[in-house]
């Protein structure tokens, strides 16, 4: 209610000074009017001794249009100047109620220091009442003076410029308070004065302070962090400061990508959802014979029709748990039947459009090789275990027939006196008696009996080496000769059983030029080149074809290890019993003809004994080819360079 009442004073206060300031002009304008009148009277009269009327008439008439005249412009000015100075009430009345509407502290301010109007929102952050501020100088509550301390900011208001500063006010209580001040100077008053606007940055300064605790607390994590990135800040930096670096750098990028892709050694095919190709790499052009150029925006039906044909037939069986689509296949590549793994990856973006499938693709042709060797070698080292107590119990019934065949022998000699004591005795002749066992071909019988017991000894002997290493210490075995021996054992031997005839197979040799020696036992190479002959030659007593039988023997250096080809031209195997081919006491034979020991037996002897390797190819109606590497052994008289020699077999 004090408001509205002092209004009212004023207002009353304004009109009856307004209305003071126009009775007391028009006073003194009337007075200014009857002046020349009255004077011209006096001077009438003291010249005269009377008042001449006439005069004094004429006097008045000037005097009452001299009055018109000034009058009306007399109070127009007047009128103009309480117009001027109710707009200028109205305007502080207006301030007055702008200031206490705002939000901040405003408070107008003598060039001297003295607060002449605040607002009431300073009031209530100071805790003083109106009056008592505007009883006080602006530096009885700024702390540090800042004003005062900087005249040239004042000379910066006079210039017509608003300036901004921060310094501590201090309030009723004696809290301190930081603030910040915006000044210039107000223009409508009469006198210099200028205007702040405070604001209470407490807040403010309790944030920065936040800021500032989480800055040192994000540095710290940034220090721990930058040796981590430090080798990719520059290059993150300049990606930030040009868009034409950064886009260099994706092109660098992907060029890196796609020389990473073409230097993998699998075929790496992305596609999208439609099987339409959208990434090739070098492998995949080896693989296909089709270049990147030509693939790339094609069908993966036009360009490897064998791979989609798999996929989609894998696609119909795939799980969907499971992502990831794994399969092999065969392919013809380079004019070869090669064995090829694929694993499909999809990929997942968050464009539709970028969807699709890496498909990679593997030759593990010799992959599989190797496993089989690997597998064939576990079955060789279960069966060292067997071998060895298989030879003892063979040896001792062995030993029984070999010594009582050498004792009858020895009974039917003549040689021996106590046999012509115990034929005298019986009233025989031991001439007579050799010559029915001759005629009936006892002896050569017994030969035989012999001679397969030392076969029988030599195979439980190899039998035993699976278990331990043999006895005999090994030595520089020519293979040329140790081939030939054994092709004179296994003619001999056929021609005994009278089952094949090494005279109807054509063998056809083709050695190096230069003795290959290796470290061997010469009757360890003989008992391998003896089963592999066999084994040979029964397949080709088995060939229906009415080709001629033929046996190829190949010897060649191959690097630092010989190689040995044993080759026929028989009806050949599938791929099933090829890869069980080395397996103890597999055999395809009847169980008269084989035991199945002989191709395991000479496996283990070239892998554990010889430190070489055994594998077998073919096709069925492509015959088999039987390859042996063995370690090289180079004689100081070896001339032949390191390189592998090429023998130009016959046509």
């Amino acid at each position: 209610m004090q408001a509205p009442q002092k209004n009212s004073n004023n207002s009353r206060f304004q009109f009856a000074r307004y209305w003071t300031i126009r009775g007391l002009t028009a006073s003194l304008i009337v007075v200014a009017a009857l002046l020349p009148v009255v004077s011209a009277l006096s001077i009438s009269f003291w010249l005269d001794g009377e008042y001449n009327w006439r005069e004094a008439a004429l006097e008045l008439g000037v005097a009452c249009l001299t009055l018109s005249l000034i009058a009306y412009p007399a109070f127009y000015l007047l009128n103009w100047e309480s117009a001027q100075a109710q707009r200028l009430d109205e305007t502080q009345q207006d301030f007055r109620l702008l200031i206490d509407q705002a939000v901040d502290m405003v408070f107008l301010v003598s060039l001297d220091g003295r607060i002449v109007e605040v607002n009431q929102r300073a009031c209530d952050a100071l805790g003083y009442s109106k009056e008592e501020l505007q009883s006080m100088a602006i530096l009885d509550i700024d702390i540090d003076c800042y004003l005062h301390r900087h005249p040239k900011l004042v000379n910066q208001m006079r210039q017509g410029e608003s300036i901004t500063y921060e310094s501590r006010y201090r309030t009723r209580l004696g809290n301190r308070i930081p603030i910040e001040s915006r000044a210039r100077m107000a223009s409508w008053m009469e006198r210099p004065h200028y205007i702040e606007f405070v604001s209470d940055i407490s807040h403010r300064l309790e944030f920065e302070k936040q800021i500032d605790e989480s800055r040192e607390a994000l540095e710290k994590t940034r220090n721990i962090l930058e040796r981590r990135i430090a080798e990719h800040s520059s290059e993150l930096e300049r990606q930030r400061q040009s868009r034409e670096m950064a886009e260099r750098y994706a092109n660098s990028m992907q060029n890196y990508l796609e020389k990473l892709i073409d230097s993998m050694p699998s075929a790496i095919i992305a596609v999208d959802e439609d099987y339409q190709v959208m990434q090739w790499n070098i492998e995949a052009e080896k693989m296909t014979n089709v270049k990147a150029n030509m693939a790339i925006g094609e069908k993966l039906v036009n360009v490897f029709p064998k791979l989609y044909q798999k996929i989609q037939k894998a696609t119909q069986s795939r799980d969907l748990i499971q992502q990831i689509l794994r399969f092999q296949f065969k392919a013809e590549i380079n004019h070869e039947r090669r064995t090829l793994e694929a694993m499909i990856y999809p990929i997942f973006t968050l464009r539709e459009e970028e969807q699709g499938e890496v498909i990679r693709v593997d030759d593990i042709t010799e992959k599989l090789r190797i496993d089989e060797t690997l597998v064939q070698t576990e079955k060789m080292l279960s069966l060292g275990g067997l071998a060895a107590g298989m030879a003892h119990e063979i040896n001792n019934p062995l030993g029984a027939i070999m010594q009582s065949t050498q004792n009858i022998k020895r009974r039917l000699s003549n040689s021996l006196a106590r046999n012509q004591m115990v034929a005298q005795e019986s009233d025989i002749s031991l001439e007579s008696l050799n010559q029915y066992l001759e005629r009936q071909r006892i002896i050569e019988f017994l030969d035989g009996i012999m001679i397969s017991g030392e076969r029988a000894a030599r195979i439980v002997g190899d039998m035993l080496s699976f278990a331990r290493p043999a006895n005999q210490e090994s030595a520089e075995v020519p293979l040329q000769d140790a081939l030939d021996a054994a092709v004179r054992l296994s003619a001999k031997d056929y021609n005994q059983r009278k089952k094949f005839d090494f005279r109807h197979i054509e063998i056809r040799k083709t050695y190096s030029p230069q003795d290959v020696f290796v470290m061997a036992q010469k009757n360890q190479l003989e008992q391998v080149f003896l089963n592999l002959l066999i084994n040979a030659a029964q397949a080709l007593a088995q060939n229906p074809n009415d080709q001629t039988p033929l046996i190829e023997l190949i010897i060649r250096r191959e690097g630092n290890q010989a190689c040995v080809e044993i080759i026929d031209n028989g009806p050949g195997m599938d791929e099933i019993t090829r890869k069980r081919v080395f397996e103890p006491f597999f055999t395809t034979k009847d169980e008269n003809v084989g035991t199945g020991l002989g191709l395991s037996v000479s496996y283990f002897i070239v892998a554990e004994q010889l430190g070489g390797s055994l594998s077998v190819e073919s096709r069925i109606g492509k015959g088999c080819r039987f390859t042996m590497l063995l370690p090289l052994v180079r004689s100081e008289h070896d001339s032949e360079a390191s390189h592998d020699e090429q023998i130009e077999l016959p046509l």
